[in-house]
Protein backbone atom coordinates (compact mmCIF):
# COMPACT_ATOMS: atom_id res chain seq x y z
CA UNK A 1 0.00 0.00 0.00
CA UNK A 2 1.01 3.60 -0.53
CA UNK A 3 1.14 5.90 2.53
CA UNK A 4 -2.14 7.46 1.41
CA UNK A 5 -3.83 4.07 1.20
CA UNK A 6 -2.50 3.10 4.64
CA UNK A 7 -3.87 6.30 6.13
CA UNK A 8 -7.29 5.76 4.52
CA UNK A 9 -7.37 2.16 5.76
CA UNK A 10 -6.57 3.27 9.31
CA UNK A 11 -9.29 5.91 9.24
CA UNK A 12 -11.83 3.29 8.14
CA UNK A 13 -10.63 0.78 10.75
CA UNK A 14 -10.83 3.22 13.67
CA UNK A 15 -13.84 5.15 12.33
CA UNK A 16 -12.22 8.55 12.80
CA UNK A 17 -10.37 11.07 10.64
CA UNK A 18 -6.63 11.38 11.18
CA UNK A 19 -4.87 14.70 11.58
CA UNK A 20 -1.67 13.49 9.95
CA UNK A 21 0.67 10.53 9.47
CA UNK A 22 4.43 10.56 10.12
CA UNK A 23 7.25 8.08 9.57
CA UNK A 24 9.30 7.90 12.80
CA UNK A 25 11.90 5.60 11.27
CA UNK A 26 12.09 7.34 7.91
CA UNK A 27 10.09 6.98 4.72
CA UNK A 28 11.72 3.66 3.81
CA UNK A 29 10.55 1.87 6.97
CA UNK A 30 7.44 -0.27 7.27
CA UNK A 31 5.88 1.56 10.24
CA UNK A 32 4.01 4.84 10.53
CA UNK A 33 2.61 6.91 13.39
CA UNK A 34 -0.96 8.07 12.80
CA UNK A 35 -2.13 11.10 14.75
CA UNK A 36 -5.82 11.06 15.68
CA UNK A 37 -7.50 13.77 17.73
CA UNK A 38 -7.27 11.88 21.02
CA UNK A 39 -4.26 9.58 20.54
CA UNK A 40 -1.52 8.33 18.28
CA UNK A 41 -1.23 4.76 17.05
CA UNK A 42 1.39 2.81 15.13
CA UNK A 43 0.59 0.91 11.94
CA UNK A 44 3.03 -1.61 10.47
CA UNK A 45 2.97 -2.95 6.95
CA UNK A 46 4.92 -6.23 6.79
CA UNK A 47 5.40 -7.61 3.31
CA UNK A 48 6.07 -11.12 4.62
CA UNK A 49 2.74 -12.67 5.76
CA UNK A 50 4.52 -14.97 8.24
CA UNK A 51 6.30 -12.08 9.96
CA UNK A 52 3.09 -10.07 10.00
CA UNK A 53 1.17 -12.97 11.57
CA UNK A 54 3.93 -13.52 14.11
CA UNK A 55 3.88 -9.90 15.25
CA UNK A 56 0.09 -9.81 15.51
CA UNK A 57 0.03 -13.09 17.45
CA UNK A 58 2.64 -12.04 20.00
CA UNK A 59 1.09 -8.62 20.54
CA UNK A 60 -2.41 -10.08 20.85
CA UNK A 61 -1.27 -12.68 23.38
CA UNK A 62 0.93 -10.46 25.55
CA UNK A 63 0.36 -6.78 24.79
CA UNK A 64 -2.69 -6.25 26.98
CA UNK A 65 -1.06 -7.60 30.17
CA UNK A 66 2.61 -6.70 29.64
CA UNK A 67 3.41 -3.03 30.17
CA UNK A 68 6.80 -3.45 28.50
CA UNK A 69 5.32 -3.79 25.01
CA UNK A 70 2.59 -2.14 22.91
CA UNK A 71 -1.03 -3.24 22.99
CA UNK A 72 -2.48 -4.98 19.94
CA UNK A 73 -5.25 -2.86 18.39
CA UNK A 74 -6.16 -5.02 15.42
CA UNK A 75 -5.10 -6.09 11.94
CA UNK A 76 -6.60 -5.76 8.48
CA UNK A 77 -5.52 -5.81 4.86
CA UNK A 78 -1.88 -6.62 5.58
CA UNK A 79 -1.62 -3.97 8.30
CA UNK A 80 -1.05 -4.41 12.03
CA UNK A 81 -2.22 -1.68 14.41
CA UNK A 82 -0.72 -1.24 17.86
CA UNK A 83 -0.58 1.36 20.59
CA UNK A 84 2.17 3.96 20.42
CA UNK A 85 5.15 2.84 22.53
CA UNK A 86 6.43 6.40 22.86
CA UNK A 87 8.11 9.14 20.88
CA UNK A 88 11.60 8.96 22.44
CA UNK A 89 13.56 6.02 21.09
CA UNK A 90 15.83 4.42 23.66
CA UNK A 91 18.92 4.66 21.46
CA UNK A 92 18.54 8.43 21.34
CA UNK A 93 17.41 8.83 24.97
CA UNK A 94 20.39 6.92 26.38
CA UNK A 95 22.78 9.35 24.67
CA UNK A 96 20.75 12.42 25.57
CA UNK A 97 20.66 11.79 29.31
CA UNK A 98 23.60 12.54 31.66
CA UNK A 99 26.16 9.74 31.92
CA UNK A 100 25.36 9.05 35.59
CA UNK A 101 21.70 8.38 34.71
CA UNK A 102 22.43 5.87 31.96
CA UNK A 103 22.68 2.77 34.20
CA UNK A 104 19.21 3.52 35.58
CA UNK A 105 17.77 3.75 32.07
CA UNK A 106 19.64 0.62 31.01
CA UNK A 107 18.22 -1.23 34.02
CA UNK A 108 14.76 -0.22 32.85
CA UNK A 109 15.50 -1.68 29.40
CA UNK A 110 16.71 -4.94 30.95
CA UNK A 111 13.62 -5.09 33.18
CA UNK A 112 11.42 -4.70 30.10
CA UNK A 113 13.02 -7.68 28.37
CA UNK A 114 12.63 -9.81 31.49
CA UNK A 115 8.98 -8.69 31.73
CA UNK A 116 8.30 -9.89 28.17
CA UNK A 117 9.95 -13.25 28.84
CA UNK A 118 7.99 -13.73 32.06
CA UNK A 119 4.70 -12.74 30.44
CA UNK A 120 5.29 -15.27 27.68
CA UNK A 121 5.79 -18.05 30.19
CA UNK A 122 2.72 -17.00 32.16
CA UNK A 123 0.66 -17.21 28.96
CA UNK A 124 2.02 -20.65 28.12
CA UNK A 125 4.02 -19.47 25.09
CA UNK A 126 6.74 -22.08 25.53
CA UNK A 127 6.52 -23.85 22.17
CA UNK A 128 6.79 -22.96 18.48
CA UNK A 129 4.87 -19.94 17.27
CA UNK A 130 1.96 -20.63 14.88
CA UNK A 131 3.89 -19.47 11.82
CA UNK A 132 7.20 -20.30 10.13
CA UNK A 133 10.13 -18.83 12.01
CA UNK A 134 13.93 -18.78 11.92
CA UNK A 135 16.03 -20.90 14.25
CA UNK A 136 16.33 -19.57 17.82
CA UNK A 137 19.72 -17.84 17.52
CA UNK A 138 20.78 -18.91 14.04
CA UNK A 139 23.74 -20.93 15.31
CA UNK A 140 24.87 -21.87 11.82
CA UNK A 141 24.99 -18.22 10.77
CA UNK A 142 26.90 -17.21 13.91
CA UNK A 143 29.55 -19.87 13.34
CA UNK A 144 29.70 -19.91 9.53
CA UNK A 145 29.60 -16.12 9.43
CA UNK A 146 32.54 -15.90 11.82
CA UNK A 147 34.54 -18.28 9.64
CA UNK A 148 33.79 -16.30 6.47
CA UNK A 149 34.68 -13.09 8.26
CA UNK A 150 37.99 -14.59 9.40
CA UNK A 151 38.84 -15.52 5.82
CA UNK A 152 38.10 -11.98 4.67
CA UNK A 153 40.47 -10.57 7.29
CA UNK A 154 43.17 -13.16 6.63
CA UNK A 155 42.73 -14.93 9.98
CA UNK A 156 42.31 -18.57 10.89
CA UNK A 157 39.81 -20.09 13.31
CA UNK A 158 41.35 -23.55 13.30
CA UNK A 159 41.09 -23.85 17.11
CA UNK A 160 37.52 -22.56 17.33
CA UNK A 161 35.28 -25.57 17.94
CA UNK A 162 31.52 -24.82 18.21
CA UNK A 163 31.06 -28.13 20.08
CA UNK A 164 32.89 -26.55 23.04
CA UNK A 165 30.30 -23.80 23.38
CA UNK A 166 27.86 -24.01 26.28
CA UNK A 167 25.33 -26.89 26.07
CA UNK A 168 22.46 -24.41 25.85
CA UNK A 169 23.58 -23.77 22.26
CA UNK A 170 22.35 -27.29 21.52
CA UNK A 171 19.37 -27.47 23.91
CA UNK A 172 15.76 -27.25 22.64
CA UNK A 173 14.51 -23.64 22.95
CA UNK A 174 11.49 -23.12 25.19
CA UNK A 175 11.44 -19.38 25.85
CA UNK A 176 9.75 -16.83 23.63
CA UNK A 177 12.27 -14.10 22.84
CA UNK A 178 11.68 -10.80 21.09
CA UNK A 179 14.88 -10.86 18.97
CA UNK A 180 16.38 -7.67 17.55
CA UNK A 181 16.57 -5.95 20.94
CA UNK A 182 18.74 -3.12 19.71
CA UNK A 183 18.01 0.10 21.57
CA UNK A 184 16.30 1.62 18.54
CA UNK A 185 13.48 -0.89 19.02
CA UNK A 186 12.41 0.49 22.40
CA UNK A 187 10.89 3.84 23.30
CA UNK A 188 9.83 5.91 26.28
CA UNK A 189 6.51 7.69 26.59
CA UNK A 190 5.85 11.00 28.33
CA UNK A 191 5.61 9.26 31.72
CA UNK A 192 8.97 7.52 31.25
CA UNK A 193 7.49 4.07 30.68
CA UNK A 194 9.77 2.01 28.44
CA UNK A 195 8.32 -0.39 25.89
CA UNK A 196 9.91 -2.71 23.36
CA UNK A 197 8.34 -2.87 19.89
CA UNK A 198 8.76 -4.66 16.53
CA UNK A 199 7.94 -8.30 17.28
CA UNK A 200 7.81 -9.58 13.71
CA UNK A 201 10.99 -11.60 14.25
CA UNK A 202 10.00 -13.10 17.61
CA UNK A 203 11.04 -16.72 18.01
CA UNK A 204 11.91 -19.37 20.56
CA UNK A 205 15.24 -19.25 22.36
CA UNK A 206 16.54 -19.41 25.91
CA UNK A 207 16.29 -15.74 26.96
CA UNK A 208 19.87 -14.43 27.01
CA UNK A 209 19.79 -13.88 23.24
CA UNK A 210 17.68 -10.75 23.71
CA UNK A 211 20.17 -9.27 26.18
CA UNK A 212 23.02 -10.06 23.78
CA UNK A 213 21.30 -7.91 21.16
CA UNK A 214 21.23 -4.95 23.56
CA UNK A 215 24.70 -5.43 25.07
CA UNK A 216 26.39 -5.80 21.66
CA UNK A 217 24.49 -2.93 20.03
CA UNK A 218 27.36 -0.88 18.64
CA UNK A 219 25.53 2.37 19.43
CA UNK A 220 24.88 1.42 23.08
CA UNK A 221 27.13 3.53 25.35
CA UNK A 222 27.30 1.29 28.42
CA UNK A 223 30.15 -1.19 28.73
CA UNK A 224 29.68 -4.95 28.67
CA UNK A 225 30.42 -5.54 32.36
CA UNK A 226 27.88 -2.95 33.48
CA UNK A 227 25.22 -4.54 31.29
CA UNK A 228 26.06 -8.09 32.35
CA UNK A 229 25.82 -6.94 35.95
CA UNK A 230 22.38 -5.44 35.36
CA UNK A 231 21.14 -8.72 33.89
CA UNK A 232 22.67 -10.69 36.75
CA UNK A 233 21.07 -8.39 39.34
CA UNK A 234 17.59 -8.83 37.87
CA UNK A 235 17.82 -12.55 37.20
CA UNK A 236 15.47 -14.55 39.47
CA UNK A 237 14.55 -18.16 40.12
CA UNK A 238 11.53 -17.53 37.92
CA UNK A 239 13.83 -16.93 34.95
CA UNK A 240 16.16 -19.90 35.39
CA UNK A 241 17.01 -22.64 37.84
CA UNK A 242 20.65 -22.50 36.71
CA UNK A 243 21.85 -18.88 36.87
CA UNK A 244 25.51 -19.73 36.25
CA UNK A 245 24.62 -21.56 33.04
CA UNK A 246 22.31 -18.72 31.99
CA UNK A 247 25.06 -16.12 32.43
CA UNK A 248 27.78 -18.23 30.80
CA UNK A 249 25.57 -18.77 27.78
CA UNK A 250 24.78 -15.04 27.74
CA UNK A 251 28.47 -14.14 27.64
CA UNK A 252 29.25 -16.57 24.83
CA UNK A 253 26.22 -15.55 22.77
CA UNK A 254 27.18 -11.90 23.25
CA UNK A 255 30.67 -12.55 21.86
CA UNK A 256 29.28 -14.25 18.76
CA UNK A 257 26.57 -11.67 18.31
CA UNK A 258 29.12 -8.86 18.62
CA UNK A 259 31.09 -10.52 15.82
CA UNK A 260 27.97 -10.50 13.67
CA UNK A 261 27.47 -6.78 14.32
CA UNK A 262 31.14 -6.11 13.51
CA UNK A 263 30.74 -7.92 10.18
CA UNK A 264 27.62 -5.90 9.46
CA UNK A 265 29.35 -2.60 10.22
CA UNK A 266 32.20 -3.46 7.86
CA UNK A 267 29.85 -4.62 5.12
CA UNK A 268 27.77 -1.44 5.37
CA UNK A 269 30.91 0.70 5.34
CA UNK A 270 32.15 -1.00 2.19
CA UNK A 271 28.78 -0.57 0.50
CA UNK A 272 27.90 2.97 1.58
CA UNK A 273 30.82 4.46 3.48
CA UNK A 274 30.94 5.72 7.06
CA UNK A 275 28.00 7.80 8.32
CA UNK A 276 27.36 10.54 10.86
CA UNK A 277 26.30 9.37 14.30
CA UNK A 278 23.23 11.63 14.37
CA UNK A 279 21.89 9.84 11.30
CA UNK A 280 22.02 6.28 12.59
CA UNK A 281 20.72 7.27 16.00
CA UNK A 282 17.78 9.20 14.55
CA UNK A 283 16.75 6.51 12.05
CA UNK A 284 17.93 3.38 13.93
CA UNK A 285 20.48 2.40 11.30
CA UNK A 286 23.61 0.30 11.68
CA UNK A 287 26.27 2.25 13.58
CA UNK A 288 28.66 2.60 10.65
CA UNK A 289 31.35 4.43 12.58
CA UNK A 290 34.93 3.10 12.93
CA UNK A 291 35.17 4.35 16.51
CA UNK A 292 32.10 2.29 17.46
CA UNK A 293 33.40 -0.73 15.58
CA UNK A 294 36.75 -0.58 17.34
CA UNK A 295 35.10 -0.18 20.74
CA UNK A 296 32.76 -3.12 20.11
CA UNK A 297 35.66 -5.30 18.94
CA UNK A 298 37.68 -4.46 22.05
CA UNK A 299 34.77 -5.24 24.38
CA UNK A 300 34.03 -8.53 22.61
CA UNK A 301 37.71 -9.50 22.81
CA UNK A 302 37.81 -9.04 26.58
CA UNK A 303 34.65 -11.11 26.97
CA UNK A 304 35.83 -13.84 24.58
CA UNK A 305 39.00 -14.36 26.61
CA UNK A 306 36.94 -15.36 29.67
CA UNK A 307 35.90 -18.67 28.11
CA UNK A 308 38.05 -21.41 26.55
CA UNK A 309 35.28 -21.97 23.98
CA UNK A 310 35.43 -18.39 22.67
CA UNK A 311 39.07 -17.46 23.32
CA UNK A 312 40.12 -18.82 19.89
CA UNK A 313 38.17 -15.89 18.42
CA UNK A 314 40.70 -13.46 19.93
CA UNK A 315 42.84 -13.23 16.80
CA UNK A 316 39.83 -12.39 14.67
CA UNK A 317 38.65 -9.70 17.07
CA UNK A 318 42.15 -8.19 17.24
CA UNK A 319 42.21 -8.07 13.44
CA UNK A 320 38.83 -6.30 13.44
CA UNK A 321 40.12 -3.79 15.99
CA UNK A 322 43.08 -3.09 13.73
CA UNK A 323 40.90 -2.62 10.67
CA UNK A 324 38.63 -0.15 12.46
CA UNK A 325 41.60 1.67 13.97
CA UNK A 326 43.12 2.11 10.52
CA UNK A 327 39.80 3.34 9.13
CA UNK A 328 39.47 6.07 11.74
CA UNK A 329 43.05 7.33 11.44
CA UNK A 330 43.56 10.20 8.98
CA UNK A 331 45.46 9.28 5.83
CA UNK A 332 48.82 10.97 5.52
CA UNK A 333 49.73 12.27 2.09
Amino acid sequence: MTPGQILACAERFFGAPARRMTAPGGATRASYRIHFKDRTIIVSQRQDPARRAREAHVLAMLGKDCAAMPEFLGATGGLVFQSDAGARRLNYAIHACPAHERPRLAAKAVAGIFAIHRAARQHGMTGPLPSPQPSPIEHDDLVAGARRFAQNLGCTLAEFDPARLHPLFRAPPRQLIKWDCRAGNAALDEDGTLRWFDFEDARMGHGPEDFAWLIADETWPLDFDTMLGLVRDQLTDEDTTAPDAYLTYLEQVTVLHALRRIRLIMNEARARGWSARIQFLKYDKVGVDPHLGERLSEAALALALRHPATSPLAGLLKAAMGAFHSARMPTRS
